[in-house]
């Protein structure tokens, strides 16, 4: 498909020249248009299109250097940055999928920057020296090492222990045998 050049007043956005697109998944002319959240997910970005409309309403999409709503036309030429976890993608969109088909054929709708690979190259050389976030332990953590880790995590501040009058003596961890006593359950 020949591409056509774009207009002197269509914001001088210059398409770097487009590879042999299939007509047939992709359309290239300039007035092709599609939501984002539907380009994001025929562009194989997310897996599904609510995912893709869900990271489209918490700001980790930006079209032309600003936050969108999920339903901003896309168009070829436009300038998209997409942040998925700790990697963010920037680049130029080439082509609008007419439906979601192969990621073979749908790398077509979407020229990655330079600086954007480079980026995410980087970061993930620096996971493979350091090992991610943190050491996984070698094995699981047994039931009495998740109790711990359980009273770690709700172990209450003393100076909050005896204004709550819905915690129980087995909650501010004493053992009180009149409140045993009384239990129904014991």
């Amino acid at each position: 498909m020949a591409q056509v050049p774009p207009d002197e007043d269509d914001d001088d956005r210059a398409l770097p020249p487009a590879p042999d697109l299939d007509p047939r998944w992709l359309n290239a002319t300039p007035a092709a248009t599609l939501r984002i959240d539907k380009w994001l997910w025929h562009a194989r970005f997310f897996r599904s299109r609510a995912l893709a409309t869900d990271a489209v309403a918490k700001g980790r999409v930006e079209l032309n250097g600003e936050r969108v709503k999920a339903s901003r036309s896309v168009k070829p030429g436009d300038r998209i940055a997409v942040s998925r976890g700790p990697d963010t993608v920037s680049g130029l969109v080439q082509a609008i999928p007419v439906r979601r088909g192969p990621a073979s054929l749908m790398a077509g709708a979407f020229v990655e920057d330079a600086a954007s690979q480079a980026r995410r190259a980087a970061e993930v050389e620096r996971r493979r020296k350091f090992g991610g976030a943190s050491p996984a332990p070698e094995t699981r953590p047994t039931k009495q090492q998740r109790r711990q880790l359980a009273r770690m995590h709700w172990q209450v501040p003393d100076d909050e222990r005896e204004d709550d009058p819905w915690r129980g003596p087995e909650d501010l961890g004493g053992n009180d045998p009149e409140w045993r006593d009384d239990d129904p359950l014991s």
